[in-house]
């Protein structure tokens, strides 16, 4: 009678485990960024991040506990710092092996390499390059149907989408300004058009300096951008702050007169994931 009972017991669990893979849809079947269609198993539990933003989506998703490797660059939430590192930007595969994930989320440009190579070894690795609001909407949501968790990814987009608007009514009457996005001080870095802070200042209605630079974060000339008279720069360091405050050509800018060189911290910025709305946040308040 006891064996029976055990035996009905463990097809209770057998069946309750496979309903769940069921209701979650898996196996799933989604195209990440390079055009290729991923097969997902199974839920994950045990995920290596390879960027990251995609380790700050991971924790957002409640799927800390899921993820078993990171890249020293994960510092957020503090928690996700305390994983074990695989990597900087150059990923050791053997590293990322010897945590036997059943799942890899990388990018598919800065990581492509480390993809390569995990998917010859018959690794599951599903790659992301987001470089606007919606693509880093697109993945927060493929990301949640990936880890079971949609309903917690479709809260956090709307969450996103919402605060987001709120600062684009806000700013909609407001006189615009101009806002040089410093990437690196010297030589002259910025974030130029088809990124996400390129976004971020058309909907904090602000003009961006180098809105005719080369697609992506790029060097801009430091000379066009100083005629062009930012009533505001924006910078990552304080180091950075100084420098536009003390050097000679810059001190001729309005943003460098007024004392409108303003730092906010970079991942808020330049972290495709759910801090945007937050870094957007900060980006009014420099114009304010």
């Amino acid at each position: 009678m006891l064996g029976k009972l055990k035996l009905a017991t463990i097809f209770v669990i057998a069946t309750l485990i496979c309903q769940s893979s069921f209701a979650a849809g898996y196996p799933l079947k989604l195209r990440d960024a390079r055009g290729k269609q991923i097969v997902i198993k199974a839920r994950p539990t045990r995920i290596v991040s390879l960027a990251p933003n995609i380790t700050e989506i991971l924790y957002a998703l409640g799927a800390g506990n899921q993820v078993v490797g990171v890249t020293k660059y994960c510092n957020y939430p503090p928690e996700a710092a305390k994983k074990a590192k695989v990597g900087d930007m150059r990923t050791s595969a053997e590293a990322v092996l010897a945590l036997r994930p059943d799942l890899v989320l990388g990018h598919a440009f800065v990581n492509d390499a480390i993809i390569a190579r995990l998917e010859s070894l018959h690794k599951t690795v599903f790659a992301m390059d987001p470089k606007t609001i919606e693509q880093t909407v697109k993945d927060i949501k493929s990301i949640g149907i990936i880890v079971g968790q949609p309903k917690k990814a479709d809260a956090i987009i709307k969450k996103m989408q919402a605060e987001m608007a709120v600062v684009k009514a806000q700013r909609a009457k407001k006189k615009p300004k101009s806002v040089l996005m410093v990437i690196q001080a010297n030589p002259l870095w910025a974030a130029g058009p088809n990124t996400f802070v390129d976004e971020m200042l058309k909907i904090a209605n602000a003009k961006n300096v180098a809105r005719d630079a080369r697609l992506g974060f790029v060097p801009f000339s430091k000379e066009l951008a100083i005629s062009r008279n930012p009533d505001v720069i924006i910078v990552g360091a304080r180091a950075d702050k100084d420098f536009f405050l003390t050097s000679p050509a810059w001190k001729t800018t309005r943003a460098s007169k007024t004392g409108h060189v303003v730092v906010i911290n970079p991942d808020l910025l330049v972290r495709p994931g759910p801090r945007l709305a937050e870094g957007l946040k900060a980006i009014v308040k420099s114009l304010n």
